[in-house]
C-alpha cells in the first residue's frame, strides 16, 4: 500500500509541476500575442502605404506622360515657338519629382526594410510566408493570402 501512495504522490506532484509550467507558458503566449498585434497592425499599415504610394506613383507617371504628349503636340502645332519660362520650370520640377519617386520605389523594391538586420529580414520573410517556425502559428487561410490583421 505504501508503494501505491508514493506513486500517487509523485503523480500528483508531477501534475502540479506540469500545471505550473503550463500556466507560465500560457501567460508567456498571451504576452507574446499582445506584443504581436501592434506589430501586425504596423506591418499592415506600412504595406498599405507602400501599395498606395505605388498607385500614386503610377497615376503621377501617367499624368506626366499626358503632359509630355500635350507639350509635344503644342510644340508641333506652334513650330518651335518660344515656350513660357514658367511652363518649362514647372515641367522640369515635375520631372525631378518623378525621378525622385521612381528612385525611392526602386530602392524600396530592392530593400523594403533597409533598417533591419539580415536575420530580422529573414525572420520577417518567414513570418509573411508562413514558413519555418511560423508555419504552425498562422491560420491556414492567411498563409495563402499574406498577412492579415
Amino acid at each position: 500500500m505504501d508503494n501505491l501512495s508514493q506513486r500517487y504522490l509523485r503523480l500528483c506532484q508531477a501534475y502540479s509541476q506540469l500545471a505550473e509550467r503550463y500556466t507560465k507558458l500560457d501567460i508567456d503566449h498571451m504576452t507574446l500575442r499582445e506584443k504581436l498585434v501592434p506589430f501586425l497592425m504596423a506591418f499592415k499599415y506600412y504595406k498599405q502605404m507602400t501599395e498606395q504610394l505605388a498607385a500614386e506613383k503610377e497615376a503621377m507617371q501617367q499624368e506626366l506622360n499626358e503632359l509630355r504628349d500635350r507639350y509635344q503636340l503644342l510644340v508641333s502645332q506652334n513650330g518651335n515657338a518660344p515656350i513660357n519660362e514658367e511652363l518649362l520650370s514647372a515641367l522640369a520640377e515635375a520631372e525631378e519629382q518623378m525621378e525622385l519617386i521612381e528612385e525611392t520605389l526602386k530602392e524600396q523594391e530592392a530593400d523594403p526594410d533597409p533598417n533591419l538586420l539580415p536575420f530580422e529580414k529573414q525572420l520577417l520573410e518567414e513570418y509573411t510566408k508562413g514558413s519555418g517556425d511560423f508555419q504552425a502559428l498562422l491560420p491556414q487561410s492567411s498563409s495563402h493570402s499574406g498577412v492579415t490583421a
